[in-house]
């Protein structure tokens, strides 16, 4: 280790390069700990979709949930997706269209879906969790992709589904209808 020597009020003293680093780290501790916590800040945000029997069976059993506001993307006669989202959260407009649901309702969508496969086990349930893992909606849908994205005051971004490298497929690139 090379040592120097500074001036100071009481005379020449030893400084070390490991001083002088020190010194360097702590006028960036404030920039460092700044940018760590914008990125825990940002990776917090986003919730995930976690597959579930018992979601596709709710779905499937036509049973609608008194505690949740429903969506649905795609064209009425041939839905993708049917999303139900806890009513102490609010959908952000614009990519689902709202749907007032009955068991009537329900049963007309999941028909469709199933009519466009011909059978309901490629049809996917998961539950949509929030960036601690509670339990904020549910997912019904031909595609399993998605990005949930959390926004203050309890608004979700829920985009569109895509069946581009399916988190629920072991192979990836899973297409409706085709089973792994």
């Amino acid at each position: 280790m090379t040592t120097r020597r500074i001036q100071s009020a009481s005379g020449m003293i030893p400084v070390s390069n490991q001083t002088k680093h020190s010194h360097r780290i702590r006028r960036l501790r404030p920039l460092l700990t700044l940018l760590a916590t914008l990125t825990v800040a940002c990776a917090g945000t986003y919730g995930s979709l976690q597959r579930s029997k018992d979601v596709s069976k709710t779905f499937e059993r036509h049973e609608v949930m008194a505690d949740h506001a429903y969506y649905a993307t795609g064209p009425e006669a041939r839905p993708t997706a049917i999303l139900a989202i806890h009513r102490s959260y609010t959908l952000k407009p614009g990519l689902w269209r709202s749907v007032e649901m009955t068991p009537e309702v329900l049963s007309r969508l999941v028909d469709a879906m199933t009519d466009q496969l011909g059978f309901t086990p490629a049809i996917l349930g998961g539950v949509i969790a929030d960036p601690a893992g509670k339990r904020v909606g549910v997912w019904y849908s031909l595609y399993s992709r998605t990005t949930i994205r959390f926004e203050p005051e309890n608004v979700i971004v829920v985009s569109l589904p895509s069946a581009d490298n399916d988190p629920f497929s072991r192979g990836g690139n899973r297409l409706p209808g085709r089973l792994r």
